[in-house]
């Protein structure tokens, strides 16, 4: 793309829009029509385009998204993107208003207790930075804004694992506007949804998969401390782990491409089509983007969508997969390689050697160049070999003429580095760099500055004899300024009012624009170098008075979201869950007396003539292939989805399992606006962060002191036996749960180690979950007893305790 001139400087740029216009059709070309074919779904639907950085940002604008998603260098589940700094931000915003664009703001993590504070500052910067949405997971996040800044468009992040109606409809209620549906649903499912609960839907089109429901993944904080849930994800799913001594990959997933299913999708209802890639680099949503944008608004035939989506691969790509739209047998790993792989552009014909160097031969289905990277696929689970172009002929060349380029469908040799390992023919080649592609998909930024938000002010200015009275006011805020000046009359008294005029416009880069003046002059003479000073300090004292005022509220706000301590029980309540009552036939009558007893079971009843009964019935975390069932009576229920929540709001004793995460007092506070006394904490929190809980909730929080953290939920079976191991000898296994494949540490999580200080701390309610990794009622047994007497569990592991999170 060749460069564009930047536009004109204007003295005010807040009221030089309409001569930027010509800047943005030229350099952001698109503007955005409506497939027709699309008409009869009676709505736009949003192209919704990631930005990790600000140059992605402007790319994905550059290229037809009608919305950009950003995160701040906090609380965003990309918490190793670049991410936007607030100026950026505030430049982003400002130019996506001025051109009927929209950018959301990602606070898609859990929010410990101790940084309420920070979080508080943040979504009050994001309020003001006048973004389009916030898109949360936690949902003590989710109450502070709607308490502090219920203007604020409050959007469910994926994180929230949203995957029914009935969680689509709790969401509405409680005051959101879209949810991001998870990316394991159907066509059918996310069609139901979009049509039947009143609530906007985003869904993903384009981009990385993970293995688990997101939200529902402790791996990478169980494994490396570094919690996906606080964007910090580890990519543990990407890992190679051992299967009877062999490098196996069985969760490394495809990328999603929504491919030939893309109209039908939009003519679900949905609002807005997401493609993922905050950690991706400007040209792949440069190029990601535009694919889409021209699928929306021109249609591709076959043959263009192919050309278009290898040159996206050449950038980044994994193979393909459309995951569960239609098909719900379909196969999304790839067990061969979890990296970047390439374009397909053939197979080594031969390999051969001339003058000591390697050579190999093939046919290309691209046009190549010099300096394009080149992938070697290895097989045998190795590492593919990557290298650079340098040297490259046409094989029938009798005269072997070096070339800077080639075109597709050419037989050609290309010559391999030194360090290239052994190739042979039949092994697969990619090309994993194009220097054609990078070179098609330019870009340019608006001029720093452009379109930099400001705020209004109306401004006052008094001429007297002895001087010169100033006055600005915005909103509630107002500031004052006397100039000790003696003034004389004006020789042209009618030009005083367009001198202060002309002084007061010129705000310069400050954050504020006039919007309107009042002058009273007696037709006295004010110097245009007294007035800009006076301008300046003027709104220098107008800003101070501002940040005083945001403070203020601040601490405001803070004094609300303190907590008195909690009393707690004196007596300690134990209970253990189950997905089996046969595991506690071992234990006597005493001993289970002294437990309550929770069954984790979809059709909420337990069999007929089984001890002991349960006192309370746990609802699986996933519910989607069949609605859930009322009980003939009232049972206590336990919830580990929102769909739960509001289909069983009239209950009168619920409890939240920890995928309902409380990290902190906010989200406490909503789930008991919701109904749930108890609430079972993360068993992925740290010491510190418990023990600030139990200071507040007191008996209303129950510890998790022993299981088998589910690591990774997921609704696709993994490409290997249920027993491996990762590089460090760590055991797992896979179990079934239903339809969905949990892994597990062979080692159980526990704290019985810590039980003392637990108590000391307020903790009274205790929790056993045996829903995993224990099949023998002998072992159950022995594990309750030694958990309730604060024995160590040989061979345990106690998760975050003594880390961060």
């Amino acid at each position: 793309m060749p460069p564009i001139a930047n536009p004109p400087i204007t003295k005010n740029p807040d009221k030089s829009r309409a001569a930027n216009s010509e800047y943005h059709e030229l350099i952001f070309p698109y503007s955005l029509p409506i497939n027709p074919s699309l008409m009869g779904t009676d709505h736009h639907v949003e192209l919704l385009a990631p930005a990790g950085s600000a140059d992605a940002a402007w790319a994905a604008l550059h290229y037809g998204a009608d919305a950009v998603f950003a995160g701040l260098p906090r609380f965003s589940a990309r918490a190793e993107a670049a991410n936007l700094t607030a100026e950026q931000l505030d430049e982003l915003i400002g130019y996506a208003h001025a051109h009927d664009r929209k950018v959301y703001i990602t606070f898609n993590t859990l929010v410990q207790q101790h940084e309420l504070p920070d979080a508080l500052e943040a979504l009050a910067l994001i309020h003001d930075l006048n973004a389009d949405g916030v898109i949360v997971q936690d949902m003590g996040v989710a109450r502070m804004v709607r308490r502090f800044f219920p203007a604020l468009q409050l959007h469910a992040s994926t994180q929230l694992a949203v995957h029914n109606p009935a969680g689509a409809r709790l969401l509405k209620e409680l005051g959101f506007s879209r949810v991001v549906l998870a990316r394991e649903l159907s066509l059918r499912e996310i069609r139901t949804i979009t049509r039947n609960c009143g609530i906007e839907t985003e869904v993903f089109i384009h981009g990385a998969l993970c293995y688990s429901y997101s939200g529902l993944c402790l791996f990478s904080s169980h494994l490396n401390s570094r919690s996906g849930n606080r964007g910090k994800c580890a990519y543990c799913c990407r890992m190679q782990f051992d299967h009877e001594g062999k490098a196996v990959l069985p969760f490394s997933m495809k990328d999603f491409a929504v491919g030939e299913h893309f109209d039908e999708l939009q003519k679900t209802g949905v609002a807005s089509l997401k493609i993922e890639g905050r950690m991706k680099k400007a040209i792949y949503v440069a190029a990601v983007t535009d694919f889409y944008r021209k699928r929306m608004d021109q249609g591709l035939n076959p043959a263009e969508q192919q050309k278009l989506l290898s040159d996206i691969q050449t950038i980044f790509g994994r193979p393909a997969t459309d995951l569960y739209l239609k098909n719900p047998d379909t196969d999304p790993i790839d067990p061969t390689t979890n990296g970047h792989r390439g374009s397909a552009i053939g197979t080594i014909a031969s390999v051969f050697k001339e003058h000591g160097k390697q050579w190999i031969r093939f046919t290309t289905n691209r046009a190549l160049m010099k300096h394009d990277g080149l992938k070697i696929e290895l097989g045998n689970s190795r590492k593919p070999f990557n290298f650079f172009v340098h040297e490259i002929r046409f094989s029938n060349d009798r005269k072997k003429q070096l070339l800077f380029s080639v075109p597709a469908r050419s037989e050609i040799d290309i010559q391999l580095p030194p360090d290239h390992p052994f190739a042979k023919p039949g092994m697969p080649l990619y090309c994993s760099a194009s220097q054609a592609v990078r070179q098609r998909y330019g870009f340019e930024a608006p001029r720093p500055g452009m379109y930099k938000q400001r705020k209004p002010f109306d401004a006052a200015v008094e001429l007297s004899p002895s001087g010169i009275r100033l006055s600005a006011k915005a909103g509630k805020i107002s500031a004052q300024r006397m100039i000790a000046e003696p003034l004389s009359e004006a020789r042209k008294p009618e030009k005083t009012k367009e001198g202060i005029r002309r002084s007061f416009e010129k705000t310069g880069d400050t954050e504020w624009v006039l919007q309107s003046l009042n002058v009273k002059d007696l037709g006295l003479f004010a110097p245009a170098s007294v007035l800009n000073e006076g301008r300046r300090q003027l709104l220098d004292q107008l800003s101070k008075n501002l940040k005083q005022q945001k403070r203020a509220e601040h601490f405001q706000r803070l004094e609300k979201l303190v907590r008195p301590p909690a009393e707690p029980e004196k007596e300690e309540c134990w209970s253990v869950k189950v997905r089996d009552l046969s595991l506690l036939e071992k234990l006597t009558e005493q001993e289970l007396s002294r437990l309550e007893v929770v069954l984790e079971n979809a059709i909420l009843s337990a069999p007929a003539g089984t001890e002991p009964q349960p006192s309370g019935i746990a609802i699986p975390v996933i519910q989607r292939n069949h609605d859930i069932q009322r009980p003939a009576h009232t049972f206590p229920i336990e919830a580990a989805n929102l769909g739960t929540l509001q289909a069983f709001a009239d209950n009168p004793d619920l409890t939240a399992d920890w995928p309902l995460y409380t990290l902190n007092s906010e989200a406490a506070e909503q789930w008991q606006e919701l109904g749930l006394s108890k609430l079972v904490l993360s068993p992925e929190d740290t010491a510190e962060n418990l023990k600030a809980l139990l200071a507040v909730l007191g008996d209303r929080a129950i510890v998790p002191v022993y299981q088998h953290t589910p690591l990774m939920i997921s609704a696709t079976r993994p490409k290997t036996a249920p027993h491996l191991s990762d590089r460090k000898g760590r055991s797992m296994k896979i179990e079934t749960n239903g339809d969905q494949f949990v892994l597990i540490f062979e080692a159980p999580f526990s704290l019985t180690e810590h039980l003392d200080e637990l108590r000391a701390a307020g903790a009274r309610n205790f929790r056993i979950d045996l829903s995993y990794g224990v099949n023998d009622a002998e072992d159950a047994a022995e594990i309750i007893r030694r958990t309730m007497k604060g024995f160590p569990m040989p061979g345990s592991y106690d998760g975050n305790y003594r880390k961060t999170l």
